[in-house]
């Protein structure tokens, strides 16, 4: 990743039909390589710094089946390597589906066609119905980053040694381990993880090169509190450094009249609240504990961009949000959007310069 930007942006979720947004509206991203090689062409031509993948195997229901058409992200990312030029481009990998020698065999395929530009984001997963796919249940808390530890070790040494080595774990043996070639990245491609949980922390503290946190949009006291905390962990604990990111939900149109009624179309004209049973439970309140104008508006939120903040506003408005970002400590953001192909450009367009400004980030 390259060092010269204060805040990093990045392009999330993509790879999906609808990408992160369970909506109806006309406007709804439509999955398709074309429209895939545009977005990333877009960003890559543009100076924005990565694109990243969510990783998906079935789909949440409702009317779109939210999210069920998605591209596999290893190939996804090794055709995005082959097809720009300067940008990071990222697969998102399940660890408890895909053994660790093959992903690192994959992971060092996909960085030799970028030249160097690969990145792995690991994670263990949620969603029970896709591991009933796999025939395995979901990990417990304290097994899945035990699993994962393990998974990223073999990994990491598969990416680093050049000599054959021997592993024996609770979770993977293998004997004469060994990778060839080595991935061009040194000293290997950066890793990325979103745990949040205690666990989470300390695991992505530990292990990963970009790690995420979320935005309290009421409490930037206390999001840059957690932050700070990330960063101690890793520090203290572990002797590292790392980056740390987050992730953001934007519409951004001239006035924000128009930005707030684009939202007011997309998500409360056109929402797909169907899709709300298969979001993460965590995220929707009892109907029964909580009064009703509070309910719709965490359904609206959920339907419109679950797990990340909201910024609806003019441009000035959203560069003004994302510099509170920067101001938080935060070194990037993975931004997603409803109409990918129209709004990175506008994006690049309208407040790419504004950061630019405020010394956020220097001219592509």
């Amino acid at each position: 990743m390259t060092q010269n930007k204060k805040l990093k942006l990045g392009v999330f979720a993509f790879n999906l039909d609808g990408g992160f947004t369970a909506t109806t509206a006309p406007e709804r991203y439509q999955l398709s390589w074309d429209n895939v090689l545009d977005v990333a062409r877009a960003a890559d031509e543009g100076g924005l710094d990565a694109l990243i993948p969510l990783g998906r195997w079935k789909g949440l229901g409702g009317k779109t089946d939210f999210q069920g058409k998605n591209y596999e992200t290893l190939t996804w990312a090794a055709g995005l390597a082959a097809s720009t030029k300067r940008i990071n481009v990222f697969a998102t990998v399940h660890a408890p589906v895909i053994h660790p020698i093959v992903a690192a065999k994959q992971c060092a395929t996909i960085d030799h066609i970028s030249g160097g530009r690969f990145g792995l984001n690991v994670v263990c997963g949620w969603n029970p119905a896709e591991f009933a796919m796999f025939g395995s249940p979901v990990m417990s808390a304290d097994a899945r980053y035990d699993y994962a530890r393990e998974w990223v070790e073999i990994v990491r040494r598969l990416w680093t040694e050049e000599k054959p080595f021997d592993f024996e774990g609770a979770y993977f043996k293998a004997a004469g381990a060994i990778s060839k070639p080595l991935p061009i990245a040194r000293p290997h491609p950066p890793i990325m993880n979103a745990g949040r949980s205690p666990d989470g922390m300390r695991f992505a503290a530990q292990y990963a090169d970009l790690a995420f946190q979320d935005v309290l949009e009421k409490d930037f006291d206390e999001t840059r509190s957690r932050v700070a905390e990330l960063r101690r962990i890793g520090r203290e604990e572990f002797g590292r450094e790392f980056e740390v990111w987050t992730s953001a939900w934007i519409i951004c149109r001239p006035t924000t009249k128009e930005a707030n009624e684009f939202y007011r179309h997309a998500i409360h004209d056109y929402g797909d609240f169907d899709a709300l049973k298969g979001l993460p439970p965590s995220l929707i309140p009892s109907p029964e504990t909580t009064p009703p104008e509070i309910l719709k508006e965490i359904q609206h939120r959920a339907l419109a961009g679950f797990g990340g903040a909201h910024m609806i506003g003019s441009p000035e408005e959203i560069a003004e949000k994302l510099k509170a970002f920067s101001d938080a400590g935060f070194d990037g953001t993975v931004m997603t959007f409803i109409d990918y192909q129209r709004d990175v450009r506008g994006f690049i367009k309208d407040v790419l310069p504004l950061l630019e400004q405020a010394g956020l980030r220097q001219p592509a």
